[in-house]
């Protein structure tokens, strides 16, 4: 995989059969099954789905 979360999410989730692809120039968004999301909306489906643990949380 990669240091880059999104990525790792976008990965992760064509792991499970899902299109996932940069739609154009911005590289904060990406289209998921036709879908337009942002890199943090990527992220949180790849681990809605449990494909990216979730970051710890402080306390």
């Amino acid at each position: 995989m990669t240091d880059n979360p999104s990525h790792e999410a976008a990965e992760a989730l064509r792991t499970i059969g899902r299109n996932v692809e940069p739609p154009g120039d911005d590289l904060g968004l990406w289209l998921v099954d036709g879908h337009e999301c942002s890199d943090v909306e990527l992220i949180a489906l790849a681990q809605l789905f449990g494909l990216l643990a979730e970051p710890e949380q402080a306390n």
